[in-house]
């Protein structure tokens, strides 16, 4: 094959990449966007429900209260003139903005209503034995929907069973669907409740009401429901399925969009099933902006490989010499970071041991003063066993216990102190470690006539860094102190602990101050005599760089009645 054919095959194959890359795209777009309307179709679908539940809920108990009122049994009764009748059920529609009440006798035959004039001798038959009617006479609560025959309006209708002294009927209670739709068709999406016959009875849009969704080869046959003429077809559509979720195509529609996601919920309260159509147009938009971006970016990128390949050609000599020479000096860097590294731990470790050698002669006093007392118990304890006083001996016994565990608590921080510890950042308890820095140089400070006072909050104070390492901060923070306050009148330490999303930790000293504290940290310097056995100006130095490996800061300052030292870490969780 040679260089043409395989540059040829080279852009064909880039070119169907970028082409199943914007293909990929924009179906995970896609279906990202649908799964979001999906979510907020859901939503709509819970709201649309609630909005006409609520507005019924009030009818729905206003014929319960018509059904036990005093009026309607007497009409029942017939001790009531129609027209009395009447003009309380007009009165009452007037109200409470029903549409109509009707009172029913035990036949189905109109009583009474609050749009019909007094005519006892014509009594009205009320369309039958209804469903809801029927359901009233039962000692339920009845509910229907229908087109009015005379005027083609949708209403609701609430039947309750109305028990009079002597006689039984049905008060039905007439809810106009309009005035519920009334304020709900500026509603972003189109929601539409079709009942079992497929018919959308309900809608915020006007132009769904009374449309069927059936084949155009079903034709609607009327109903005592619905009337002749009063259903139409729904408009032409066909389904698809985009990752699930149902898809409906209208060809021609200023109603609905041209591409409506479908969403349904069965409301038992109304026995119709809610429908709530999702735009997916400006899903789709998205989806073919994102793909688009995606296959610019691949033209892009192509271009840039393009440059870079030519460029390559014309560099490759050169490059092949640079290569090597790089490694030689990765090489070298590397040797000497790791001679760094190594150089940087031995600092560390011998700051924290000529810190020991500082302390040692306490230390050792530390450990005899509990020897000598341990002794001296011993030997009492013998002459109390021997003079059975073996209450004042078991004293003894545990007295002893207590100073060999203060032994051993030296002995424990001496040996954590000097360990050479891997540098690992973790969370560790700022206030503990404190408080073992303490003990840990309590013989330096006692020696030195200082007194040490530590403000910390109760419980832990979680810090991110080492448990020795901080130790050894505060080891050389402490006896550097201590050594400042020799010439002092007042020699006092105070260590503060402060939380917060940077957790402080602040060391003041009574004692001559800092000459100069912009150069505390720098290598070698110190304000101690030359040739005094107090280190060589490194511990500072040591502790500004393990507080930095820590991701804080130390800094140093004068406060007027001595020096402060203050360093930060990052606050970790308990």
């Amino acid at each position: 094959m040679t260089r043409q054919t395989r540059k040829i095959a080279l852009f064909a194959g880039y070119g169907l990449f970028a082409l199943a890359l914007a293909v990929a795209v924009f179906l995970l777009s896609y279906r990202s966007a649908l799964d979001q309307l999906a979510q907020a179709g859901t939503v709509r679908l819970a709201q649309g429900a609630d909005r006409i539940l609520g507005k019924l809920e009030s009818h729905r108990e206003l014929v319960n209260v018509f059904a036990s009122h005093p009026a309607v049994a007497r009409a029942v009764d017939g001790d009531a003139p129609a027209r009395q009748t009447n003009e309380f059920l007009l009165r009452m529609a007037l109200t409470t903005g029903i549409d109509r009440l009707v009172v029913l006798d035990g036949e189905g035959m109109v009583i009474a209503a609050s749009d019909t004039e007094n005519h006892p001798d014509t009594p009205e038959r009320f369309q039958g034995f209804r469903p809801d009617v029927l359901t009233a006479m039962s000692g339920a609560l009845g509910f229907y929907h229908a087109v009015d025959p005379q005027d083609l309006q949708r209403r609701f209708y609430y039947a309750r069973s109305v028990r009079g002294a002597t006689k039984q009927g049905v008060v039905v209670l007439v809810v106009d669907v309009a005035q519920i739709e009334f304020d709900w068709r500026v509603d972003e999406d189109a929601i539409a409740f079709v009942d079992r016959a497929d018919v959308v009875f309900a809608s915020n849009r006007p132009g769904l009401l009374l449309s069927r969704d059936a084949p155009p080869t079903m034709e609607f046959v009327p109903t005592p429901r619905y009337p002749s003429d009063s259903v139409t077809p729904l408009p032409a559509h066909r389904t698809v399925r985009w990752f699930g979720h149902e898809v409906w195509m209208f060809e021609n529609t200023g109603t609905l969009p041209a591409a409506a996601m479908v969403l349904r919920r069965f409301v038992p309260q109304l026995n119709m099933t809610e429908l709530v159509f999702k735009d997916t147009g400006p899903a789709r938009a998205t989806a073919l902006l994102q793909a688009s971006l995606a296959a610019a970016l691949a033209g892009l990128l192509a271009l840039g490989l393009l440059a870079l390949a030519q460029r390559r050609q014309r560099l490759a000599d050169r490059l092949l010499i640079e290569e090597q020479a790089n490694a030689t000096l990765e090489a070298r860097v590397e040797e000497r970071t790791a001679q760094l590294r190594r150089a940087q731990d031995d600092l560390v470790q011998a700051g924290k041991l000529s810190a020991l050698g500082q302390m040692s002669a306490g230390l050792s006093h530390e450990l005899n003063q509990p020897l000598a007392v341990i002794q001296s118990l011993a030997g009492n304890a013998r002459k109390l066993i021997a003079r059975d006083r073996t209450d004042e001996a078991g004293a003894n016994l545990t007295e002893i216990t207590n100073q060999t565990d203060r032994m051993n608590r030296i002995i424990r921080n001496l040996r954590a102190f000097a360990r050479n510890e891997t540098v690992r950042i973790s969370p560790v308890d700022l206030a503990a470690i404190a408080r073992d820095a303490v003990a840990l140089t309590e013989p330096h400070w006692r020696a030195g006539g200082a007194t040490v006072t530590l403000d910390a909050p109760e419980g832990a104070v979680m810090v991110l860094g080492g448990t020795v390492r901080l130790q050894q901060v505060l080891v050389n923070l402490l006896t550097n102190a201590v050594d400042a306050m020799a010439e002092s009148e007042t020699r006092r330490i105070t260590i503060t602990l402060q939380p917060g999303d940077m957790v402080s930790c602040t060391i003041t000293d009574t004692g001559c101050g800092l000459p100069d504290p912009t150069r505390v940290f720098e290598p070698f310097y110190t304000t101690k005599e030359i040739g005094a056995s107090k280190g060589l100006g490194l511990g500072l130095s040591i502790s500004f760089g393990i507080i930095g490996s820590f991701g804080g800061t130390l800094r140093a300052e004068n406060t007027g009645q001595g020096a402060a030292f203050t360093f930060t870490l990052p606050k970790a969780a308990p």
